[in-house]
């Protein structure tokens, strides 16, 4: 099966503190989970970043002038398209740029990308292409719209797999969210590993189809199945 980048993350995982993995680093791109290095408040004309700054600066330990050269370089890379809304980089290239000038001491991170099956690209593409001119696509879109097939040189270690949720501004939802874990090792006979993300993708489309049944009570928003990787720095920096 083909997958299709959908990203990179560039992510500080947090112990989650609700649910049957409460005290667990669970590796996903979420952010209603985990923390983004890259976020809203890097953005200087977003409206909803401007109440995150404060939380920001502690969490990262950053100055006012350090948030303005972010904020700097981050609106050149929007309209480069290098960056999209939100949280996503379009390549591992502006990814260790943005961390090489912004974050080289940083120590707790982890950097992911996310890739989508053949069909849940073309189902997200359907879903999320904006058509007006004023109005910008999510990151996720605009990434896949490139058809760029999955790193397989050995750089990218794939941890596992998740589901989820993408809300309209590009935020997405982990079935995590839900403390699904439990029910869907029950249903679909599926394994959770040491990442929190499921082993393999042998029930992708059942679950796709699970998540998307508003019966079941999840988020009302479309529920994809994506493959989680993990790069590996020294490999891709040297590939």
């Amino acid at each position: 099966m083909k997958y299709y980048l959908g990203g990179y993350y560039f992510m500080k995982l947090r112990s989650a503190n609700f649910g049957s993995w409460i005290g667990a680093k669970i590796c996903t791109c979420s952010t209603y989970i985990n923390d983004s290095y890259f976020d809203a408040w890097s953005i200087s004309w977003s409206s909803s970043g401007k109440s995150g700054l404060k939380e920001a600066k502690e969490e990262f330990n950053l100055t006012s002038l350090q948030i303005k050269e972010i904020q700097s370089w981050a609106d050149h890379k929007f309209e480069e398209k290098k960056i999209g809304w939100i949280c996503t980089f379009s390549d591992f290239a502006t990814l260790s740029e943005y961390k090489s000038i912004f974050f080289n001491t940083a120590e707790d991170y982890h950097i992911f990308s996310i890739n989508f099956p053949e069909i849940e690209k073309d189902e997200l593409i359907e879903e999320f292409l904006i058509k007006e001119k004023e109005i910008g696509a999510i990151g996720l879109c605009d990434n896949l719209q490139r058809q760029i097939p999955e790193v397989t040189d050995g750089s990218e270690k794939v941890i596992g797999y998740d589901l989820i949720g993408i809300e309209q501004s590009g935020d997405f939802h982990s079935f995590h969210c839900h403390d699904l874990s439990s029910s869907l090792v029950e249903k679909f006979n599926v394994q959770i590993n040491q990442y929190g993300l499921i082993d393999n993708n042998h029930s992708w489309e059942s679950l796709v189809k699970y998540m998307n049944d508003e019966e079941n009570g999840f988020e009302p928003v479309p529920w994809f199945f994506v493959k989680v990787k993990m790069v590996e720095e020294k490999k891709k920096a040297s590939a």
